[in-house]
């Protein structure tokens, strides 16, 4: 059974009929959500958001922060991008489980829907493999720019379980019932991880703390 059982659908003008379709050949159910829905009522189902860009632009300010904003509380991946207009290493630093570009073959999508609903990330192997390389790099040159022991132990006991949740795919309501603190102390307590480890959103957070527990 899938890890996320509900595709949200935030489509700007490029309709995704063929995605929905698809994600329901998954036994995954499909709604369309208009962003401040799906931030002010979460769904209760576990729910992953495509999100259409379309002829929307990644330079637009509003977009950026549009995406910073649903994947804090939502694992999202980019759908009908353009291949001149977004990298899937910007994707990745955006916080996006995945880039599925407008011309990509059905069975590359179906594939891309079925891992990211697994809870892992759909991206070129060529990418990942560089990233892993770079920390390697990194790590062997002594760079400790990138975490501290004093940054560790600047984060506390609490922020220290929210990380630990957050890497097991925990959304914000999930920690909020785990921890019997609000969703409301959650985000708080995010911000202030966010802060402390320097990391822009989930992925780097995830990235970091696996960095951490390793030196």
């Amino acid at each position: 059974m899938a890890r996320f059982t509900q595709l949200a659908l935030i489509e700007h003008q490029q309709r995704t009929q063929n995605l929905g379709l698809l994600a329901e050949s998954l036994e995954i159910s499909v709604v369309h959500r208009t962003l401040p829905e799906l931030i002010d009522n979460p769904p209760e189902q576990e729910t992953m958001v495509a999100y259409s860009l379309g002829s929307e632009q990644l330079s637009r300010s509003n977009i950026t922060n549009e995406i910073a904003a649903l994947t804090n509380t939502y694992p999202l991946f980019l759908v009908n991008a353009k291949k001149d207009s977004i990298l899937p290493n910007q994707a990745l630093n955006l916080g996006a489980r995945g880039l599925i570009y407008e011309n990509d073959h059905l069975d590359r999508v179906l594939t891309a829907i079925k891992v990211i609903s697994q809870g892992e990330l759909y991206y070129p192997r060529s990418l990942l493999s560089g990233k892993i390389e770079e920390m390697m790099l990194r790590r062997q040159a002594g760079d400790d720019s990138f975490t501290t022991a004093s940054l560790i132990n600047s984060l506390t006991p609490q922020e220290l379980k929210i990380i630990e949740l957050v890497a097991t795919g925990a959304r914000n309501k999930e920690i909020a019932e785990k921890l019997n603190i609000s969703a409301h102390t959650v985000k708080t307590h995010l911000s202030s991880i966010f802060r402390k480890t320097g990391a822009r959103n989930r992925v780097e957070l995830l990235k970091w703390s696996s960095y951490a527990t390793s030196v």
